[in-house]
């Protein structure tokens, strides 16, 4: 972990309310990997309180030897709106990279990436990674409509296959990403001896996880929630975990996951633990 003081290469509107902003962070940049979040401390002292985490979406080449990274993010909030007022030399306050990320799982050579909305950029260092590995790749975009179809270009670029679903039917597939994910299952279009990785709003993780369970494909999803401090202190940012799926695949005695006496959940902290779990360690609430 790493507290640096970045200056902004560039801020600017991609569509609608999404924006993307390159940060000058070459250390941050040097040891992230896919799945791993920064976070920011947006306005200086007058600015909002808490920190805002925000994935990783690429490291980009700002001079010879010398990378930074990129952010993609949704204007929803007081923290996002003063973003957009960031300008080309401006200083953000960062810690990171933070959290436990994405791993290259080689099981299985069909490999799924699903993205709702921002999540697209969460899933594209991992992509990457897949990518110059070789591996055959699929790409799942699911957004509310053609005007907010995120990186598309960015992801063909890869020489992934890239499907899209939108939820109102101007472009692709017309519902949503789950819904076109279950159709290319039972249409062969995509084998279900694969692995997927997600990133997306919580209703399409649960629906995912469905899937998986029904078809056995095993999965990684990157989970969301609300952090203050980013580094397990604060205890805000708990998930549902099941405890007998996490203790086959964690060292349970040297993470923050709590399991609870006489039933079958425990709890885990999303900041440290996560953001990524294994996709049957995640329990959704009905």
């Amino acid at each position: 972990m790493i507290q640096v003081t970045s200056k902004i290469v560039s801020n600017r509107r991609m569509t609608g309310n999404f924006w993307r902003v390159v940060l000058d962070a070459p250390r941050i940049s040097s040891k992230v990997k896919p799945g791993q979040f920064i976070h920011v401390k947006i306005g200086g002292e007058n600015g909002p309180l808490f920190r805002r985490p925000f994935s990783v979406f690429r490291r980009v080449p700002l001079k010879e030897g010398h990378f930074g990274i990129e952010i993609v993010y949704k204007v929803i909030g007081t923290g996002t709106r003063v973003m957009t007022g960031l300008r080309r030399g401006d200083a953000l306050d960062i810690i990171g990279p933070l959290g436990h990320g994405f791993e290259l799982d080689r099981s299985k050579s069909a490999q799924v990436v699903v993205a709702g909305g921002t999540g697209a950029a969460c899933l594209f260092l991992l992509s990457e990674k897949i990518s110059k590995a070789g591996l055959p790749l699929k790409v799942l975009l699911g957004a509310e409509s053609k005007a907010s179809v995120l990186l598309k270009k960015e992801y063909t670029a890869l020489k992934a296959e890239v499907m899209v679903s939108t939820d109102d039917g101007t472009d692709g597939f017309h519902g949503f990403v789950t819904q076109m994910l279950e159709k290319a299952f039972d249409e062969g279009k995509i084998s279900t001896d694969c692995v997927v990785y997600s990133s997306g709003p919580e209703p399409m993780l649960k629906a995912l996880a469905s899937i998986c369970k029904t078809n056995h494909i095993p999965g990684q999803i990157s989970v969301e929630r609300h952090m203050m401090c980013g580094m397990g202190a604060c205890l805000a940012c708990v998930c549902k975990v099941d405890p007998s799926h996490l203790s086959q695949k964690r060292d349970l005695g040297s993470s923050h996951i709590q399991s609870i006496s006489g039933k079958e959940f425990g709890y885990a902290l999303v900041c440290k633990d996560g953001p990524v779990f294994g996709i049957d360690e995640v329990i959704f609430d009905d």
